[in-house]
């Protein structure tokens, strides 16, 4: 045939250059103040959570999402409330659509993860290994002396293919699914405060109505708040703290049963007695005589 057959494929995305790709476990003192530079970066959390920052937004990213940082964005990064592993490459990559990704937190799916674990093992037979702060002030990593030419095209397709199935996929803007830094900080203190409260009013009986008037938060603001910081209703939590304050009374003092129920607010001692017993899995009397290696 004298012309040529077949559909011209077009590049849309072209990964033209790899700064850095490495997989980190981050020590739960690590910080650093910062960096800016002109390639893409994506930090995807593999295990815990983190602090990033993106210019003037700090928010907490959880297991399974990932962060994009523009060309040129200011960035920062620390594990939250503990250790945290990522994954996390630099790259310059032409093609308009990239802007797809400013200001993005996206979800992970298997196969995303999957190019992205492909990534950071491709990167270790590709780039010399070299810590996060020292590639921040060497501003790259550099090539393996054993690296191919195969690794380099390996990595440059995976990358390729992980944008092209990001773009294909659901993302969410930042501004209507990230968990801000600062909010969170303030529901974490607003639970403290729940729970001091708590504490101080275990003899009393705690009306939630009182609770909202004390922080001035509507009740089903208080509510959810405390269910997503703790994990319990405010009620279920006031039981648990209450029942422990009982475990320890009937070690340590010589009260009555109903002596401890009232003294722990409880309108009577059949309904303490049931709340007991289906907390711990046996009746006040019982875990007593147990605790004191005597026969109930």
């Amino acid at each position: 045939m004298d012309q040529q057959t077949g559909i011209l494929l077009s590049e849309e995305i072209t990964v033209t250059r790899l700064i850095s790709a490495f997989y980190y476990d981050f020590p739960e003192d690590f910080d650093y103040e910062g960096e800016t530079h002109p390639g893409w970066e994506f930090v995807y959390v593999e295990k815990g959570r983190v602090v990033a920052r993106a210019d003037d937004m700090t928010y907490i990213l959880k297991s399974g999402e990932m962060v994009c940082h523009k060309p040129g964005e200011f960035h920062a990064l620390k594990p939250y409330q503990g250790e945290a592993s990522v994954i996390i490459f630099c790259f310059h990559c032409d093609g308009s659509t990239m802007t797809y990704f400013n200001n993005k937190i996206l979800s992970i799916n298997q196969r995303q993860k999957q190019y992205l674990n492909d990534i950071a093992i491709s990167a270790r037979s590709l780039l010399l290994p070299k810590s996060p702060i020292d590639i921040v002030k060497d501003r790259q990593m550099d090539r393996a002396p054993t690296g191919s030419v195969a690794d380099e095209q390996y990595i440059k397709n995976t990358i390729e293919l992980l944008i092209l199935s990001l773009l294909n996929a659901h993302a969410t803007e930042r501004s209507k699914r990230v968990e801000f830094y600062e909010q969170h900080l303030h529901r974490s203190t607003l639970a403290s405060d729940i729970i001091a409260y708590l504490n101080e009013n275990l003899a009393e009986p705690v009306r939630l109505e009182e609770i909202s008037r004390q922080f001035s938060y509507s009740l089903s603001s208080i509510k959810r708040i405390f269910k997503a910081e703790t994990g319990y209703s405010i009620i279920d939590y006031l039981n648990n703290m209450r029942i422990e304050k009982a475990k320890e009374l009937l070690r340590t003092k010589n009260a009555s049963v109903e002596e401890i129920s009232s003294t722990l607010g409880y309108a009577n001692i059949y309904y303490f007695s049931n709340v007991f017993k289906t907390k711990v899995g046996k009746s006040p009397t019982k875990y007593r005589a147990e605790m004191k290696g005597q026969r109930p």
